[in-house]
């Protein structure tokens, strides 16, 4: 492998211009409502309005059982034939890197489902972590393989200047790297993403699948500033855990913007857990569990934001805080997202941007 940080190799920054997104069509029964369904119809949503701005890679594994008419044929939508275990393509595609002269490059990190047999989500995984590879010869993209180290996209952000955020909910968790260190994975993700600085934030978002990724509690909205998502409710362990994220970014001299995640919080219904089938084979979705629903898991990039809306008061505060962020000049498409927050995770959790740098 490689040495990205050494030869020049860095993650961009996700609103600045893209090449393209990847996003991967949902289909499992026991982690969708209805096989992916009724998801489909967000999930188009949000493909064709990423399509007003770059080319949208759709990947369809032929375990895809509805009709898809509405995407196809489109301008800026391609549609492929891969296999995969489940459609979050933040966490198992690719993550993409760029050098000074332009030129791309891929990581195909180790994919284990967020957690292998410790506490993963779903098996198999194996679909998953080869999707790199076929990603890589689709794209025609040099992709040096780091297969010896678990990660996935949604358990970092960076402000493209070589600042990483991450949290330790996730990173230090017991199914992934536990053979490392703190300082060990620290290292691995400077050399291998171009970083010179992490900042480890101790928790994400209560009760968020995931081990907690940073992408549905802290994001970069430009080089200096976080957006940071917390609660209303000063008895929720939130409040407490996003408090502690706040110091922990002021101290590292950012601006930090809070964002209200719902209040009272989401949870999953009665209709919703009877369309999802229980099995051995992926994490049971109980009527009345607790959704990590966050504004913060919004998509962007140089013209536009992709944001969550869940039918809430917090829809319009989250809109107008981003809209004054960036004085209009990013068009903020707020899509309903509730079916993806049912199955785990939301927008920024079923995308992944092949990113440029400015």
């Amino acid at each position: 492998m490689t040495n990205a940080l050494n030869d020049g190799y860095t993650l961009p920054f996700e609103g600045n211009l893209h090449d393209g997104t990847i996003i991967l069509l949902p289909y499992r029964i026991d982690t969708w409502e209805d096989g992916g369904r009724k998801a489909f119809n967000e999930f188009k949503e949000i493909i064709l309005a990423i399509s007003l701005y770059e080319h949208v890679y759709v990947i369809k594994s032929k375990n895809v059982k509805y009709d898809i008419k509405a995407i196809q044929d489109k301008k800026n939508i391609s549609i492929h034939e891969i296999e995969y275990d489940d459609s979050w393509a933040r966490d198992n595609t690719l993550i993409f890197l760029r050098n000074k002269e332009g030129k791309l490059r891929a990581v195909d990190f180790k994919f284990n489902a967020w957690g292998g047999l410790f506490d993963g989500l779903y098996s198999p995984w194996e679909n998953d972590d080869k999707l790199g590879s076929e990603l890589s010869k689709l794209l025609n993209v040099e992709t040096y393989m780091d297969k010896n180290f678990i990660l996935e996209g949604g358990s970092i952000h960076t402000n493209g200047k070589g600042l990483l955020l991450t949290t330790e909910a996730c990173l230090l968790s017991e199914g992934r790297n536990k053979n490392l260190s703190k300082e060990e994975i620290e290292n691995h993700l400077k050399k291998s993403l171009g970083m010179n600085k992490v900042i480890w934030l101790p928790h994400g978002i209560y009760n968020d699948e995931t081990n907690e990724h940073v992408d549905n509690m802290a994001c970069f909205l430009d080089e200096k500033t976080v957006l940071l998502a917390t609660t209303e409710n000063k008895n929720d362990i939130q409040y407490k855990w996003s408090m502690e994220a706040k110091k922990i970014l002021e101290d590292n001299n950012l601006d930090v913007l809070l964002v209200n995640c719902p209040n009272p919080y989401l949870a999953l219904t009665k209709e919703e857990a009877n369309s999802i089938i229980l099995d051995d084979c992926a994490k049971p979705r109980i009527e009345g569990d607790r959704l990590a629903a966050s504004y913060v898991n919004f998509y962007m990039g140089k013209d536009f934001i992709i944001l969550p809306k869940f039918n809430v008061k917090e829809d319009k505060e989250a809109y107008d805080l981003l809209n004054k962020f960036y004085k209009g000049t990013k068009k903020i498409h707020q899509i309903e997202s509730r079916k993806i927050l049912v199955a785990g995770g939301n927008i920024h959790c079923i995308t992944m941007q092949i990113g440029k740098d400015e």
